[in-house]
């Protein structure tokens, strides 16, 4: 074992791995003392001992009586004060929460208490320039393009209300809809609401296709529809529910054709070629991006298999309680109760541990690569981050900037743009080989 002797303290620092250390602290009862004087005066001026004027009573009897409340002075504030000394002598660079423990504390004895720390891990940085990336070329095809159209024309269309028509497949209804679930004779509300009705879609349950059929505005229908047991809405699968539907109009659609006109109603076009043009643009950024992030995980997959080195397990479990934490606000989001049995979360824990275990090497050792290439953050870096955040948000940049620095995400922000910058380098000094997506 290594050891020192600082100011008060003697040491001994056991090796446990390359990023664990324990280090066993005594402090001789000679400085214990003095604080335990100095405690029992501070005691002695305001306790109340039958017999002893405030600060008469033996000192004995203080240490007696107050031997606990002593003692958890002591350790209160004797061991803080190690710490700080310990730091101090070793220059650590400590990652982790230390966990003190063995504390073993008895007057007239040398205080003694183990410290374990987690340092940060020598990376030995290698390879990391000319990785040998492969990913898929991509183009931008016309079937894409009209696709986009066709969603563009279905956005513009109109709903025509058809007088005294009877509803046929393809009409679609304005409707006011109520629902309730009919459970052994009785029913619970669940839904009412107004909605438009496609007549006929096969998204529609085959009741309201056949229930609604040759019904005019202002009738109302009332019908059930039950739901298999593996109906993917979880609410309501296996149930019976009973609907009332009131019809307020019958409606054709009507699309536009998808022509120069189209084009000028959506936006700054002047023919239909110029937004196909923007389309093909909108695509083709697309797909760069999802290219450029796809090789980022290339990156780091390799930069984990080329630099292994010793991972501190606090980080590793600190970061997989906040994958747990963000896996199961998310099955609350989708409504999924997570006290169910399906949910095996021994395995989940597992897997999210390996995953957290993946994030930590490749944080820390593009971390190391952006130290070693002196790669930072800029102020115009952050600016440009908070404008176009604002342009997607359609809000202010001065709003945008406001609410990162009330919610202390500024820190967040540079993080991220530091990343993204270190692996933009990475795949810049990268052989990347694209190949045809067959």
């Amino acid at each position: 074992m290594l050891a020192f002797e600082g100011d008060f303290v003697k040491t001994q620092i056991e090796s446990v791995s390359d990023v664990k250390k324990i280090v066993h602290v005594e402090i001789p009862w000679e400085e214990v003392d003095q604080h335990v004087r100095e405690t029992v005066r501070q005691i002695s001026r305001s306790a109340r001992i039958p017999g002893f004027r405030p600060g008469k009573a033996p000192e004995s009897l203080i240490r007696n009586r107050f031997a606990q409340q002593i003692k958890d002075d002591v350790i209160q504030h004797m061991v803080p004060e190690a710490y700080q000394e310990i730091l101090k002598e070793t220059k650590f660079d400590i990652i982790s929460e230390p966990s003190i423990h063995d504390v073993m504390y008895s007057e007239g004895s040398p205080f003694l208490f183990k410290v374990t720390i987690e340092t940060r891990p020598n990376i030995e940085l290698k390879d990391y320039k000319n990785l040998e990336l492969k990913g898929e070329k991509f183009q931008v095809k016309e079937e894409e393009v009209d696709r986009i159209l066709k969603a563009y024309q279905e956005r513009a269309a109109e709903l025509v209300p058809q007088e005294d028509t009877p509803a046929a497949a393809g009409h679609f209804l304005n409707a006011f809809v109520r629902a309730h679930m009919v459970q052994q004779g009785s029913r619970k509300k669940l839904f009412e609401d107004k909605t438009v009705i496609e007549l006929g879609s096969e998204d529609n349950h085959p009741a309201f296709n056949g229930n609604l059929l040759g019904k005019r505005a202002g009738e109302t229908v009332e019908f059930d529809a039950s739901y298999s047991e593996d109906y993917e809405e979880k609410s309501i699968a296996g149930k019976t529910i009973h609907y009332q539907v009131t019809i307020e109009a019958v409606n054709d659609k009507r699309v536009p054709a998808i022509d120069d006109e189209l084009a000028k109603d959506l936006g700054d076009f002047n023919s239909l070629e110029d937004l196909k043009e923007k389309i093909r643009k909108d695509l083709s950024d697309a797909k760069t991006s999802d290219q450029r992030n796809y090789l980022k995980e290339e990156v780091i997959k390799k930069l984990i298999d080329l630099n292994p080195f010793e991972v501190p397990e606090g980080l590793v479990r600190k970061e997989t309680e906040s994958l747990l934490h963000n896996y199961a606000h998310a099955l609350q989001r989708r409504g999924t109760k997570l006290e169910n049995p399906e949910l095996n979360w021994p395995e989940i824990e597992a897997r999210l541990a390996r995953q957290a275990d993946q994030n930590i090497r490749g944080s820390m050792i593009v971390d190391a690569i952006s130290g070693v290439e002196k790669i930072g953050v800029t102020d115009d870096d952050v600016e440009k981050a908070i404008q176009q955040m604002a342009e997607q948000r359609r809000r202010a940049p001065e709003s945008v900037k406001a609410e990162l620095v009330k919610e202390e995400r500024m820190d967040d922000l540079k993080r991220r743009l530091l990343i993204g910058k270190t692996l933009d380098f990475l795949i810049d000094h990268a052989n990347i080989e694209l190949t045809e997506n067959v």
